[in-house]
């Protein structure tokens, strides 16, 4: 009599529970947030706002960006590697991701996130005010070796990627720099624009806009080929400095997360980067769209966690 009650009760929460499949079948039914881990109007906040704009048609749901800066992304990260596995709380997944945990003690590392698609491989690059004393990379490159400290380099915030690629460059050309952190890239662009330091360390989305102004002008590049926008300009290793260095940008889901929500959520975002409107703002922020499917992006991410490691190591020699 007990067992057939207990197989009785079993079946009865089988049917009024629903299943995991059913859930994800569902899914969304209320507005998906990202998280961003900078401060609005950097490169990886004015990416993600473009993305979500054209991808909210194809999920059907509002796509809300919430900027959690702080801690050179550590404070966005920890939020969103925290949240609920449900599919509606994703973070912007870029390098720092695999960087952070190498300089600083973490509550997350990249095996906490779920990768759903990447988005962007843009390079970093080195801006200046257009009236600095520098005209060429080479009375640069010069100054900054004869005067050690000297020259002030602001970045996104300490541990990241393009202050990593300004701890690197430093390194590959035997200079050093005064760097300065701030709580994303539109504030170290303020900063610059406003005379407070001499250069910043930023990926394209993030200074075309006064580069076209001619208030800034792109002293170095590290990518492996030049700008479509801007092609008269060489990148360092045209310029006989052998050194490379890029981002890529994604989004990522907490641990846990079901796999048939994060296939609905990566085909969403794909549409939204094959999107007519999506391309345009890419292509007005110089944005080297660069598309890897959630398989990849992981194997990307855990690659780059075991580089990065070993380039900190290196740096901090």
């Amino acid at each position: 009599m007990l067992r057939r009650i207990l197989v009785l009760t079993f079946f009865v929460m089988v049917l009024v529970s629903p299943s995991v499949g059913t859930y994800a079948q569902e899914f969304p039914t209320k507005e998906v947030q990202i998280i961003i881990p900078y401060a609005p109007g950097g490169a990886t906040d004015l990416i993600f706002r473009a993305l979500a704009a054209s991808a909210e048609k194809y999920l059907g749901k509002p796509i809300i960006i919430v900027n959690r800066a702080g801690g050179g992304g550590t404070i966005g990260y920890t939020e969103g590697a925290k949240a609920k596995p449900d599919g509606y709380t994703l973070t912007a997944a870029i390098t720092p991701l695999t960087i952070l945990p190498h300089q600083v003690t973490t509550a997350f590392t990249y095996k906490d996130f779920e990768p759903i698609i990447n988005v962007v491989l843009d390079p970093c690059m080195f801006l200046v005010r257009t009236d600095c004393q520098w005209k060429t990379l080479k009375e640069f490159v010069d100054y900054a070796r004869k005067h050690p400290g000297m020259i002030t380099v602001g970045n996104s915030g300490a541990g990241g990627g393009v202050h990593l690629a300004a701890l690197a460059f430093e390194k590959a050309i035997g200079a050093k720099f005064n760097h300065i952190p701030f709580a994303g890239g539109g504030p170290s662009i303020t900063a610059l624009l406003g005379g407070h330091i001499h250069a910043v360390s930023v990926s394209p989305p993030e200074g075309i806009v006064h580069v076209q102004a001619g208030k800034l002008k792109i002293m170095a590049l590290f990518g492996e080929r030049r700008l479509e926008m801007f092609p008269n300009v060489p990148t360092v290793k045209e310029q006989g400095i052998d050194f490379t260095m890029s981002q890529w940008r994604g989004l990522a889901a907490p641990k846990g997360t079901p796999a048939e929500i994060i296939k609905k959520l990566h085909d969403a975002f794909k549409k939204g980067m094959d999107d007519p409107a999506f391309r345009k703002s890419a292509k007005d922020m110089a944005i080297n769209i660069y598309y890897m499917g959630s398989a990849d992006f992981g194997k990307v991410m855990a690659h780059d966690h075991e580089f990065y490691g070993k380039l900190v190591r290196e740096i901090k020699k």
